[in-house]
Parts: C-alpha cells; sequence; structure tokens
C-alpha cells in the first residue's frame, strides 16, 4: 500500500494523545500512528547522541531511522513494530521545558535544523513553555493572547504532584474540556497561534511553517533577559502547516 500513514511521536501518553487524537478526528483522518516518547526532549537528544553519536560526540543525523529508532528505544515487537514504508509523514511534539537542569537552546536548535522535514527525517514542533499552552486562555482575544507570556517561576513551581503552570491554566482556560474543541474553536486556535509566531519572530504574513528555529532562539532570549516564555503551541500547527483550517 505504501507510505499512507502519519507516524506522530509524542512527549506524553495522556493529554497529548487525547489533544492530537481529537484534532485530526476533526480532519476525518484516522491513518495516525500516535507514540508517546515517555520523556522529554533532553532525554531525546541524549539518547540520538548515545545511539548515533561520532566519535566527537556530535550526533550523525544522516544514520537516524526514526521508526527504527523508536523500535528499540521503546522495545516494541510483532506488530507494533513501525516501519518508515508505512509513514508519508512523521512529526515530532516535545515540550520547550526551559527548567530543565539540562536546558540547553544549543540542543534545541540542533534538533530543529535537522528534524526539519516531516517527509525525511521528521519535524520537530515544540510547546512553549509545554503542551497545555493549547487552552492557555481566557478569551479567544487576538491582541491579548498575541502579547501574553508568563514568569518562568509558573513552570519551575509545583502544586502537590502537578506543576503550578498546569493548575494555573485550568484555573484561567476558556476551553475546560478537548472534547469541547469544535472545528470553529480549532480553527480560532490555528489563527491564534499561527499570528502569534509571526509576530514573534518578526514575520508580517506566516503560515507557521518557517522560522521555527528564530522561535526558540526568541524565546532564549526572552527567558535570560526578562524570565519570561511566550506561551504558544507549535504543535498544533503541524496540522495547520499540513492540511490548513478545517472546513
Amino acid at each position: 500500500m505504501g507510505k499512507s500513514k502519519v507516524l506522530l511521536v509524542v512527549e506524553g501518553e495522556k493529554v497529548e494523545k487525547e489533544l492530537f487524537e481529537h484534532f485530526y478526528s476533526l480532519y476525518g483522518m484516522q491513518d495516525v500512528e500516535i507514540v508517546a516518547y515517555r520523556t522529554n526532549i533532553y532525554a531525546f537528544y541524549n539518547r540520538l547522541r548515545n545511539d548515533f553519536g561520532d566519535t566527537d560526540g556530535k550526533i550523525v543525523y544522516d544514520y537516524i531511522d526514526l521508526p527504527l529508532f523508536l523500535n528499540d528505544y521503546l522495545g516494541l515487537e510483532g506488530d507494533q513494530l513501525l516501519n518508515d514504508y508505512d509513514f508519508k509523514d512523521k512529526i515530532l511534539i516535545f515540550d520547550y521545558d526551559p527548567h530543565d537542569p539540562q536546558y540547553s537552546l544549543e540542543k534545541l536548535e540542533e534538533l530543529l535544523s535537522n528534524f526539519s522535514n516531516s517527509t525525511e527525517l521528521g519535524k520537530l514542533y515544540l510547546n512553549y513553555p509545554m503542551v497545555e499552552s493549547y487552552n492557555d486562555l481566557s478569551s479567544f482575544n487576538e491582541d491579548e493572547f498575541i502579547n501574553y507570556s508568563i514568569h518562568i517561576d509558573l513552570v519551575r513551581n509545583r502544586r502537590g504532584k502537578i506543576s503550578e503552570y498546569k493548575a494555573y491554566v485550568d484555573s484561567r482556560t476558556c476551553i475546560k474540556n478537548i472534547k469541547d474543541i469544535d472545528n470553529e474553536i480549532a480553527n480560532l486556535l490555528f489563527k491564534l497561534h499561527s499570528k502569534k509566531f509571526c509576530s514573534i519572530v518578526g514575520i508580517d504574513e506566516c503560515d507557521g511553517t518557517d522560522g521555527h528555529v528564530l522561535l526558540c532562539k526568541r524565546q532564549s532570549e526572552n527567558l535570560e533577559k526578562n524570565e519570561l516564555i511566550w506561551v504558544i503551541n507549535t504543535g498544533i500547527l503541524h496540522l495547520y502547516d499540513e492540511y490548513g483550517f478545517i472546513k
């Protein structure tokens, strides 16, 4: 049958899977394999360096076959095995996680530069600061959202077992449940996050496909200078990039 499916590699097993299963269902798409990596972007980088590093410790990206790598990392067997031949697109979605001790702009820039094509090695999208950014808005006011940022302490601190940021989003969001996102709301989210993307990287018109390295750099500059993070979910923009607004 050839390449017909989408391989979607996400960080977590719960929120991300539910979110993207729902978004793909709005497009009427079913040929999507969602695989949870179960740890963060910096652990992903370290594993790539361990498995595909040269004698100088640099990752040789030409050696990477993402499905085979996941088979080994996740211990997949039998019918669970992933094969590059099945996938027309390979998408990776991870959180920015600037509070992690291994946070490194250089590592993120390297990953974004190399995972830049969904039909080849794969395309990486980062959520700032994490996946909950998709519904971190109290209204659909464009000006309010484009200028909205949070302090790094919201990500660093915890309330019990969850981050303070997640609790904060739950307390203010106008989207209480993923299932509440219909076609109209999904398109509004695409519009808001895409426009914010363009605003941060300084492009007048943008479809969300360019400038991911620059976006990450601008975020890191804002973090270093002001201890602030612009809230933006580029993960959902992979759908808008590929398929446009939902009809």
